[in-house]
């Protein structure tokens, strides 16, 4: 829990900044623009300006909670009260600062204009919306979160990594996370239409028997005389993440088009993909005992 907030403060962090840094190109786009056309400070042209640090702190809230929201139903996590505080405090604290750049850039204009009165007024009703939206929304999120993470069932992170017997950092560095969590909910719809579960406990099994064989192949990895051995066996190491990653996103399409009906599958995309899957598996031992235990899905999808 503690680590996924701290994923998220970095995550979320460094989308304000991507947002703010979007919405400076807008800004310069802008002054250019009324540059070349002479009217530089003009009404229209601050007004123009004045919309693009609305539509800042919009995305701003919009974007954080989308977000916040993803993340946390991926690893089905809920959002508890220390966390629902520190978003309110730390989100009003980004609107506050787009807004005081704003101030910066452009109030001093507007008062040599004699316009500032009207542009405090705006500037104010910005930070007034944005602090109710901030504080209702988040509590609001939090609701649905917890709403959604009870009724999910999809899997956690944390059992995908005692099935695999892979730990949660190196299914985040693989990026399977989600293909694992929709392979598994395309299992249970099959065991739902009638499909045996040992036909895909083979597949697991076969997962975790590739699994194994790269740790094993890890574990040698400084066992090379010499560094071309080292570097020769790394590389292989590397091969293998590939072929599993690869491995997750086959088997994730082949069970999609399993569910399907049959007059509806893509029949060459499914050879195809078998026999892809064939030569992704290799491995230096226990080869046979893998396409043992691929076999019975192979025959269901064929």
């Amino acid at each position: 829990m503690e680590d996924l907030d701290k994923t998220l403060d970095i995550m979320e962090r460094d989308k304000s900044v991507s947002l703010l840094q979007e919405n400076s190109v807008r800004v310069k786009k802008n002054n250019i623009k009324f540059t070349k056309l002479n009217k530089k400070n003009s009404q229209e042209h601050l007004d123009l300006q004045l919309v693009s640090y609305e539509r800042l702190v919009r995305n701003l809230i919009r974007q954080l909670l989308t977000m916040e929201k993803k993340i946390r139903l991926k690893y089905l996590t809920p959002m508890d009260d220390e966390r629902e505080l520190k978003l309110m405090r730390v989100w009003n604290t980004e609107v506050e600062c787009a807004l005081e750049d704003l101030n910066i850039k452009f109030r001093d204009i507007h008062v040599q204009r004699r316009s500032v009165e009207e542009f405090d007024t705006k500037v104010n009703a910005m930070r007034t919306k944005a602090k109710s939206d901030i504080e209702s929304q988040v509590p609001e999120l939090r609701e649905k979160i917890l709403a959604e993470v009870g009724s999910s069932e999809r899997i956690d992170p944390k059992e995908l990594s005692r099935i695999y017997g892979l730990d949660e950092a190196a299914l985040i560095d693989l990026q399977v996370i989600d293909p694992l969590q929709k392979l598994h909910e395309s299992y249970r719809k099959l065991i739902e239409g009638g499909c045996e579960k040992q036909v895909f406990q083979g597949l697991d099994d076969a997962i975790r028997i590739f699994v194994r064989n790269m740790k094993d192949l890890e574990g040698i990895v400084w066992s090379g005389k010499s560094p071309d051995q080292r570097k020769e066996l790394k590389m292989k190491v590397v091969k293998l993440n590939m072929n599993l990653k690869e491995i997750i996103l086959n088997l994730l399409t082949l069970a999609q088009q399993a569910l399907l009906p049959v007059e509806r599958r893509n029949d060459d995309m499914i050879s195809k993909l078998t026999e892809k899957l064939e030569k992704l598996f290799q491995v230096e031992s226990d080869y046979d005992e893998i396409i043992l235990k691929i076999k019975s899905f192979f025959e269901l999808i064929r």
